[in-house]
This record gives structure tokens, sequence and C-alpha cells, in this order.
């Protein structure tokens, strides 16, 4: 059997598409040895990802394109490609929101959300329709959907009208990739850089440019948490800070009225190993989404041994259990109630830790791996 995957989210920086592909490809060829994989990608994938790819039966097969034909990538030449390298079955791991395109074989989706549909956070009506319309036709097309929670199933079955059959949910998966590989001179540095080896600090995986992630709950809620309570607790924001729509800008507006300056850290988006360790000497992380499909941010915590605090919203209850501190997502008061809890009673603390431990038992990339192959055999019949 032979899949091949587009791995255009392997050629940028960390996003949530390349940490699950990344991890997916991985266990892939470890759970089957019949397995082939191919990785086609208009341009050269990150060496951030050779840990996870480097393997005889995954192929990379990279055109190095300029920028203007990367553009043309999925329409002009992926189905030539597909043809080529002889593919069984077609994976596309980011969504039905790209380019349509008639593919020469039968098709995998994974749909993580629709959370731009259910929230409307479009940037205007033209991107709000293609984003509909493509997602609509991909879903019509695909042989099989895959998303990481039952939430999303609902909505994708409610939005894109298809049978119920033929939507599958397969949880996603956490695990420390650096297990004893990081020794604690490198993890000091690591802290050392962000300006963090030393102190208490918080992480929220907003970035500072999301609508749906609910910056505004986290800035006024620690900001409430700090003035109430603690001046030695640091805010840390990984993820992406580009200032779409002007979101950063106002961030930084409203960081600097909340007078919170000093305490707030941006770190953009992280190597897994440079993520791992801010994860694992966090006091606690927080997950603040409006919608949410698998709330991958609240697993990796889990996996790192770290607490969470997350809202009420989207797939977020229905992974979390009772292994999260679960909030309002329009009550910063709640929110410094939670820190509060979480960062004022160490033993209160370490039971969600021990919590989370219990909970990520029950997501791992294996468990993925195995379920993705039962969905790729039930469409090719193998």
């Amino acid at each position: 059997m032979r899949i091949g995957f587009d791995a255009v989210s392997l050629t940028k920086e960390r996003s949530g598409v390349a940490n699950y592909l990344s991890h997916l490809v991985r266990r892939l060829v470890e759970a089957d040895v019949d397995l082939q994989i191919v990785l086609f990608s208009p341009d050269k994938i990150c060496v951030d990802y050779d840990s996870f790819i480097n393997h005889p039966r995954i192929r990379r097969v990279a055109l190095d394109l300029p920028r203007e034909e990367r553009k043309k990538w999925t329409l002009k030449y992926l189905p030539s490609l597909l043809k080529e390298y002889a593919v069984d079955l077609f994976h596309q791991p980011g969504g039905g929101d790209m380019a349509l395109f008639h593919p020469p074989c039968p098709v995998v989706l994974t749909v993580h959300d629709l959370g731009p549909w259910i929230l409307n956070t479009f940037k205007n009506w033209r991107k709000g329709l293609r984003y509909k319309i493509c997602n609509f036709i991909w879903a019509q097309q695909a042989s099989r959907i895959i998303t990481g929670v039952e939430m999303s199933r609902k909505d994708i079955l409610s939005h894109c009208y298809v049978p119920a059959s033929k939507v599958v949910v397969v949880p996603y998966g956490a695990e420390p990739v650096y297990d004893g590989e990081i020794s604690p001179e490198q993890a000091d540095d690591i802290l050392r850089k962000y300006r963090l080896l030393g102190k208490r600090y918080v992480v929220n995986f907003s970035g500072l440019n999301f609508k749906r992630r609910n910056l505004d709950l986290v800035l006024d809620g620690f900001a409430r948490f700090h003035r109430e309570v603690s001046d030695d607790v640091t805010l840390v924001f990984t993820g992406a800070i580009a200032n779409a729509q002007g979101a950063f800008d106002r961030a930084q507006r409203k960081i600097g009225m909340l007078g919170i300056r000093e305490r707030v850290v941006t770190t953009g988006f992280l190597a897994e190993k440079t993520l791992q360790v801010i994860l694992e000497n966090a006091e606690a992380v927080i997950v603040t989404s409006f919608y949410e499909g698998f709330p991958q941010s609240m697993v990796e915590a889990f996996a790192a041994g770290t607490a969470v605090i997350a809202t009420d919203r989207g797939g977020v209850p229905e992974i979390a259990g009772e292994a999260a501190v679960i909030v309002d997502p329009y009550d910063p008061t709640g929110l410094a109630e939670a820190l509060k809890r979480l960062l004022g009673h160490d033993v209160e603390r370490e039971l969600y830790v021990e919590k989370g431990y219990e909970r990520i038992r029950e997501f791992t990339w294996q468990r993925t791996a195995q379920e993705t192959l039962a969905v790729y055999r039930s469409v090719l019949k193998v």
C-alpha cells in the first residue's frame, strides 16, 4: 500500500497540521511494515521534521518551485505526481479549504475542525464563501473524512451534508518525543534564550493574532491575577505573532494598557524540542479558544506533566474529561481564580498533573496510526 500526502505544511514553520502529519507518518511506517509513504511538497521540507520522516519507506518529492508557481501547486503539479508515483490513496492532512482538483486515486481528508465556518472569522465574505465551497466540495469528493473529536464530526455532517458513515473520529496523540535526549544544560539554554530560566510562568498557545483563540480572556484574566496575587509570574505566548488583521498591534496596545508588558513573553512558533522544554517547566498551560476541534495543546501539556486550565467550548470538554480546570471563555475573573488555585496550591496542581498523565494514556500517536490505517484499508478494501 502506497499512501501519498500533501506535505506543504512541512515546508513552513511549525503548525498544527505539520505536527499532526509528522507524528502520523512516523507511526504509520512503524505500524505496517509493508506501507510506503510519499510526501509531496512544492518546496524543501524543513530540517525540523527530519527526526520524524527519515525512514527508508518514507520518500520525499520536493519540487523546489518558484514562489509564484507554488500557488499552482495543488492544481498544476500534484495530480500528475500522484500518477507518476503510483499512489494508491491520497491523504490530505490539512482540511478541505485548499484549491480543488481531481485526484487520480481515492482521497482521505483530515478536517481538524470547521472553526472559521462556525465562528465566521473570515476577513471578508469572499474568503468565507471560498472556504465553505472548498470544504463542501472536498467533503463530497473524499472517500473518508477523519476528524479528531465527535463534536467536529457532528459539525462536518451538519455543514457538509455527507453520509454519517463517511466521517470517522480518530483521536490524535501526544507524547514526549525527546524523552531522555535533552540534557539539563540544553534545557537551561532554551529557557535562558526566552528569559524564562528560574522564573515561574504559564503558557498560552494562542500566539497574538487569532480571533478564535480568545486573546482578551487570557490578557484580562492574567492581568487580574497579576494585580491581586503575584508579580513574579510570566505569561508566555507561543504560536503565530504575525499582524493578521491588526490583531498583534491591538494585543500590544492592550498589554501596555493592562500594565503587564514586563510580564509577557512572545516566542513565535517553536521547534518541538524547544516547546517540550518550555511546557515541562511551566506552572500551567491555558487553553482558551472559543472553538477548537481536537485540543492538541492540551494533550501536549498533559504529556509534559503540566496542569491545564481550559475553556468549556468545542472539543475541549470531550478530551479533557476531569483532567483540566474548566472556565467560561467570557469570564476573566474565573480564569484569574483558576490561576490562583493552581499556582497557589502545589497539592492541587499536582493532582491535575496526575489526572493529565492518566488521561494521556488514551491519546497516543500509535493509536492514531492504527486507526488511520484501518481507514485506509476500508477505502482500498485490503
